[in-house]
């Protein structure tokens, strides 16, 4: 049983999961659960979706010590908090939640390993251990509502390496008059079909069971357009195996061979036909690597003395807080004690990480040296306006440094501040 965990994968419209071993070679045949979910409802009611496919399925006699989950980006994958935004309203409600407590609580397994992974990766982990492949340098592409990419070198993910974009993905690189996104996926087929017959259609399905001139034009410019657009990419890697996955990788007898004329010689190309199991399965395997490595503590101690019972009295009387501090406190650590001591007041609590809000480049480290009164021109405007208290839980905490910064109208404190006037 020790090898088993639980890989999650959340989509826009489902919440899959499956439990896995790990230690089995291959495909092995996979049991799912999915549950329906509304992508652009309440934050509560997005984590209560999702906490019921986990309890559900864990509560059927399944044992096991991780949970791996597979979330859309832009999210913070090692703390487990959402940056998601500018997807088209799917899960911007999360935005800033710290979602792997959330799900610790709702589903009452805080006792388990919780690991979030990109999509792709996922995709790639699972692909490459249920193939079993052997490729040096693999290539990994989810074709569907967005462009999705991963590597790896000898088995193992890789998001930086000189041969590759320097994001450690394609979806943002330059393309025709565009980037890479707009021409690889779902939209591009609307387009296409719009510009090419005056008409929409339903999605890449409808397309593909035209079997007409127009449709088959379409699908051979998309092969010409993906091959060109990987060509540079595949000989500067040196890949020897491109992997591709998705919903769209489902047509691919109507642009397989304009890819393959394009892509350039040398390269395998598989197209995968059980995604889903793939991505299930990497999501397994990444919690459980993650386990083995113990790679899932927290900081140490904070630098700041203060009274958590006076502080933990005062926000439970809070129905939103905000608890700023300087950038040399270890915020998670203060999180998790004040986490468990209103959890014991039987407070349901939703945390919103103010590093969500930083500007795109600004890393959390600048705010270490800086005056407390100017760390606001680190921070985005429009994200901190997306940082909106969701009022079905008891309480909801703005936390870190710079976490004045966003415009609730609540309680605040701030740890070094009262630590150093002996209020707290």
């Amino acid at each position: 049983m020790g090898m088993k965990s639980l890989g999650v994968d959340i989509g826009g419209s489902h919440v899959t999961a499956s439990v896995i071993d790990t230690s089995a070679p291959g495909k092995q045949p996979l049991h799912f659960l999915r549950k329906s979910i509304n992508s652009f409802d309440t934050a509560a009611n997005i984590i209560e979706a999702i906490s019921a496919c986990i309890r559900e399925i864990l509560n059927d006699g399944n044992s096991v010590a991780r949970i791996g989950i597979a979330f859309p980006g832009p999210f913070d994958y090692e703390k487990g908090v959402s940056t998601i935004r500018n997807v088209g309203g799917k899960f911007e409600k999360t935005f800033g939640i710290h979602i792997k407590q959330a799900l610790k609580d709702a589903t009452g397994f805080g006792d388990k390993l919780f690991r979030f992974s990109n999509d792709a990766h996922c995709f790639a982990v699972g692909a490459y251990a249920r193939a079993e492949l052997t490729s040096k340098r693999t290539v990994f592409l989810t074709l569907g509502t967005g462009f999705g990419s991963a590597f790896m070198e000898n088995g193992k993910l890789i998001t930086h390496h000189p041969a590759l974009p320097e994001i450690g993905a394609f979806y943002n690189e330059p393309f025709l008059v565009s980037i890479a996104d707009d021409y690889f996926a779902t939209r591009w087929f609307h387009k296409a079909y719009r510009q090419a017959a005056g008409r929409e259609i339903v999605g890449v399905q409808e397309l593909a069971e035209m079997n007409s001139d127009v449709s088959n034009a379409i699908f051979n410019e998309f092969g010409a357009n993906l091959g060109s657009f990987l060509n540079p990419w595949l000989q500067k890697f040196e890949c020897d195996e491109l992997v591709i996955g998705g919903n769209i990788s489902k047509a691919n007898v109507l642009f397989s061979s304009s890819l393959k004329q394009h892509a350039g010689k040398g390269v395998n190309i598989i197209f995968c036909e059980d995604t889903e199991e793939c991505i299930l399965t990497g999501a397994a395997y990444i919690a459980t690597e993650e386990s083995n490595s113990d790679n899932n503590k927290v900081g140490n101690t904070h630098s700041v003395e203060y009274d958590i019972n006076a502080l933990v009295e005062k926000l439970a009387d809070e129905r939103t807080a905000v608890i700023d501090g300087n950038g040399t406190i270890s915020w998670e650590a203060i999180r998790q004690e004040l986490h468990m001591a209103l959890r014991r007041k039987g407070k349901q609590i939703l945390w919103y990480d103010i590093n969500a809000c930083l500007k795109t480049g600004a890393e959390p480290g600048t705010l270490l040296t800086e005056d407390p009164d100017n760390l606001f021109r680190f921070f985005d405007i429009q994200k901190i306006d997306m940082l909106r208290p969701d009022p079905s839980v008891d309480l909801c905490i703005v936390y870190g440094t710079g976490a004045a910064s966003c415009k609730w109208n609540s309680w605040s404190v701030n740890l070094a501040r009262k630590a150093e006037s002996g209020v707290l």
